[in-house]
């Protein structure tokens, strides 16, 4: 085969700029830190890429969501315990008030109390969580949720137009960024949880009932119970108990001042000397009781100079039956939001993982092994170079240089 002095020149000429091309391609990776900086040098490793990359920026989307539902969430755990706080001192200060020595002016001062405490729970649900929301808004954490007014009747009460549920950060995770409000400041179970003890407004005597207690479950009839005092001309005290209006077994029975009165698994005390005509009631528990109007309600009998020592005590006793089931919520909700901030450090767990592993992958797929690129480096500037030599030597072997020489 008979090969021109061109094609030779021309062949050397070729192979200088191929390798001197993979030479600046090697430099270029080496700078980069990149083996395949465009999908012609590798489209699988490019796709696997863009495949890790996109699920690397869910995950960190994902991270700022966990990062926000946990703000909430510590700003929120930190309510509740602001909130059982100021419960307990309102407690406190119903004890004290329960205090047959005390003055009108004196449960004045411990009803002045129990004002503050009461606008300091105000402003503890209406938190907001730094963000423009409030951490007990629920669906509508954009407006108030709670606010001061008046009941049908006229009476001191608050509302709400928090919306139910909770929002959350997350789709994929269950993120919340507040907490429903109604469910933790205005469903507060009534009584003691099962049934609903009360004096009604007109009673003139001492007497006022207790929360009671359930003996047996099993009993209960779920119906309403009023209990109706009779004094006759000589002083006798005896009461009768009514459901729904039909008598009982319990009629004319003698009274004796804090001695229980147990009907239908129910057990109930009246303390005090009722008068005659006096009543009291017991109704089913339910879901509607809040510490805000609890308090008015003890406000009331504590303010009125002329509140009589009945109406003081049954006002002090409800109102501890209603902080205890208040404290009850509070705690309850406090710890659902502690078992929240738990799941949360999970999720954070699996999520930091996962983007691991897609920062990983995405690594594998078109980071370059810089110890091996060295040595391809060096192997092609070796390469090059022996090239470049051969081609010096090869230019030099023609006809007319050899005729010269």
């Amino acid at each position: 085969m008979r090969v021109s002095t061109a094609y030779t020149y021309s062949s050397g000429i070729d192979d200088l700029q191929r390798r001197q091309s993979e030479l600046t391609q090697a430099q270029e990776q080496m700078t980069s830190g990149k083996r395949v900086s465009k999908p012609s040098d590798d489209p699988a490793a490019i796709a696997r890429a863009e495949r890790a990359l996109s699920e690397e920026s869910r995950g960190t989307a994902l991270q700022r969501s966990i990062d926000a539902s946990r703000n909430a969430m510590t700003l929120t755990e930190s309510a509740l315990g602001d909130a059982v706080d100021l419960t307990q001192t309102a407690r406190e200060t119903l004890v004290k008030a329960g205090n047959a020595t005390y003055t009108a002016s004196e449960r004045q001062a411990l009803a002045t109390q129990l004002r503050q405490i009461r606008a300091q729970l105000l402003s503890v649900a209406n938190q907001t969580d730094g963000n423009g929301g409030y951490l007990f808004g629920g669906q509508g954490a954009a407006a108030t949720p709670f606010h001061d007014g008046v009941d049908g009747s006229g009476n001191p009460a608050v509302t709400s137009s928090a919306g139910g549920g909770q929002p959350t950060a997350s789709n994929d995770e269950y993120l919340p960024l507040n907490v429903d409000g109604n469910t933790v400041w205005m469903q507060v179970p009534t009584g003691n949880g099962v049934f609903d003890t009360s004096a009604a407004a007109a009673n003139t005597g001492s007497g006022w009932i207790s929360a009671g207690t359930v003996t047996d479950p099993s009993a209960l009839t779920g119906s309403s119970y009023d209990v109706q005092f009779v004094v006759d001309a000589a002083g006798n005290t005896t009461y009768s108990v009514t459901q729904g209006g039909a008598g009982t077994a319990l009629s004319n029975v003698p009274y004796k001042s804090g001695q229980a009165i147990q009907i239908d698994g129910m057990s109930f005390a009246v303390t005090g000397k009722p008068a005659d005509g006096d009543s009291f009631s017991l109704a089913p528990s339910s879901p509607s009781g809040n510490v805000f109007n609890s308090l008015d309600r003890a406000l009331a009998a504590l303010e009125d100079p002329n509140a009589s020592a009945g109406q003081v005590s049954q006002a002090v006793n409800s109102g501890i039956r209603d902080m205890d089931q208040a404290l009850g919520k509070f705690q309850s909700a406090r710890a659902m939001v502690g078992e929240t901030m738990n799941r949360l450090d999970s999720v954070e767990s699996r999520t930091s993982g996962r983007i691991l592993t897609a920062q990983t992958t995405r690594s594998n797929a078109e980071d370059l092994d810089m110890v091996q690129a060295v040595s391809e480096f060096s192997n092609k500037q070796t390469s090059y170079q022996a090239a470049m030599q051969a081609y010096s030597m090869v230019q030099r072997l023609s006809l007319f240089q050899y005729l010269n020489n």
